[in-house]
């Protein structure tokens, strides 16, 4: 018997386990081998069999001159990233999205929250760029009127299993330079839970978020950097679960800061605080067990001379950690940069044309968007 008559007649679990075990763009190419393959890889057990041992990628969302944005997915290796992106798809074509800027609100288990800014409204997305699936989320009947902000959040709820996009609007004065709030005259939160059609009214909003950032998931958790009204920096934290906020400790003080230039993301496995307000060095702060405020540690100085070094107006975001020490970071809007541990200095990624980015960590996976609304709601592209 040949090699290839061999794995063709191994038993169905061992199939689904070795091709489970290969990255995604593989293992679409698996599914034109034969009827029985792809009848395996259809099915929810696989997909969640392959989301469990699915490394992540990075995602880099570029915006287009001309118009439009495409989103490439780079592998990692031990050292950085390779240079030739593993899949590509334009966001706007795939979309059908004829005008406005796109941009990534979340991402978890592969599944991709995108949000199109529009002048009055937003539409939403949830899509699956492995799958090529996509659901359009309901408007939200809320008009924006200036001053306003809307930031918005993607989460799961580790209890029910059910996705959930959360949007926060404010609207009163805000500073124009720094974008802290001055007054709030009205506040609002709502949450849509994915293969409902509509929002729900949460009413509880403390505090004033910024629409400069959305809201990193974690833990169960999605988590802001806010000011109140006297300028002084708190984290809020959003149970996904019970939809309800609550405080949670910063690595500082209260602190007030003419402009605000904190981070949040998640990387190695805990939450990360990325200050890029000084003008000759940015501090990454982990916070080592979740919800102790004691357990925040600055892990990293990191030396923005001479390269990076000068007044900063822009957030930094952190991205992974390497074994080696060397750091992946994005610059907000602008370009991907390392911190390499063993020269302390840091090194520009070229990561395709030079456009304005934004930047995800992305799981492949075989999840489908139909395992949560309508079929007939779901499109292909």
């Amino acid at each position: 018997m040949s090699d290839e008559g061999f794995l063709m007649n191994l038993p169905s679990h061992i199939i689904v386990e070795i091709l489970s075990s290969l990255p995604a763009i593989t293992v679409i190419n698996c599914k034109l081998v034969c009827k029985k393959w792809l009848s395996l890889i259809s099915t929810p057990e696989f997909a969640k069999l392959h989301l469990f041992k699915s490394n992540p990628v990075l995602g880099v969302f570029q915006h287009k001159p001309g118009g439009g944005e495409v989103c490439r997915l780079f592998e990692f290796d031990h050292h950085g990233i390779h240079s030739d992106p593993v899949f590509k798809f334009e966001v706007s074509v795939s979309l059908c999205i004829s005008h406005g800027a796109t941009g990534c609100v979340g991402s978890i288990n592969g599944l991709v929250c995108l949000r199109n800014f529009g002048h009055e409204y937003d539409a939403l997305y949830i899509c699956n760029p492995i799958t090529r699936e996509y659901v359009n989320l309901p408007f939200l009947d809320r008009a924006f009127e200036n001053p306003s902000q809307v930031t918005y959040g993607f989460g799961l709820s580790t209890i029910s299993g059910k996705y959930k996009v959360v949007r926060i609007f404010h609207e009163g004065a805000n500073d124009p330079t720094t974008g802290a709030w001055l007054s709030i005259s009205r506040s609002e939160c709502h949450v849509h839970t994915l293969g409902t059609n509509s929002w729900r009214d949460i009413r509880d909003v403390p505090f004033g978020y910024s629409c400069r950032s959305v809201g990193p998931f974690f833990n169960g958790n999605l988590h802001w950097v806010i000011q109140d009204l006297e300028g002084s920096e708190l984290i809020s934290c959003f149970d996904v679960q019970k939809e309800s906020f609550h405080p949670f400790p910063p690595p500082f003080p209260g602190e007030r800061h003419k402009r605000s230039l904190h981070s949040l993301g998640v990387v190695a496995g805990c939450l990360c605080l990325c200050d890029n307000t000084s003008d000759s060095e940015i501090v990454l702060w982990v916070m080592k067990e979740y919800g102790v405020k004691k357990s925040w540690i600055r892990e990293f100085i990191i030396s923005k001379v001479p390269d990076f070094a000068g007044p900063a107006y822009e957030m930094v975001y952190a991205l992974k950690f390497f074994e080696n020490g060397d750091i992946l970071l994005t610059l907000e809007d602008h370009c991907l940069f390392f911190y390499r541990n063993q020269s302390k200095t840091l090194q520009k990624v070229e990561a395709g044309p030079n456009y304005t980015i934004q930047t995800m960590l992305y799981v492949p996976s075989f999840v489908s968007v139909k395992d949560f609304v309508l079929t007939e709601n779901v499109r292909v592209f």
